[in-house]
């Protein structure tokens, strides 16, 4: 009963919510993304938290596309432009500190 639960409308959790507005008061910075489909629904989420101005990390081996070629090419879009591509491995280690 008290966790926040944000009602995802639209490809990304950020259009047509309060998402970014409510995770920034919470004092929140860096959003890890997981998911799928990564080049629609989580490639919009990481754009949209991006434009928002949050740090994102988007976890390539916890998201999928319907095949790796298009899972690899958004990643490599995104990671140039929106966010940093890490592994789950990698993403721990940022967040414990370990890695910048």
């Amino acid at each position: 009963p008290s966790e926040i639960v944000v009602n995802k409308t639209t490809d990304s959790v950020v259009s047509g919510t309060n998402y970014s507005r409510l995770i920034r008061n919470l004092g929140i910075e860096t959003v890890v993304v997981t998911g799928i489909v990564t080049d629609q629904c989580v490639a919009g989420t990481v754009r949209g938290l991006a434009d928002d101005g949050f740090k994102v990390i988007c976890v390539e081996d916890a998201c999928a596309a319907a095949c790796m070629e298009l899972h690899d090419a958004e990643l490599k879009i995104m990671n140039n432009l929106y966010c940093n591509v890490l592994s789950t491995e990698e993403t721990i280690d940022v967040l414990e500190g370990k890695l910048k």
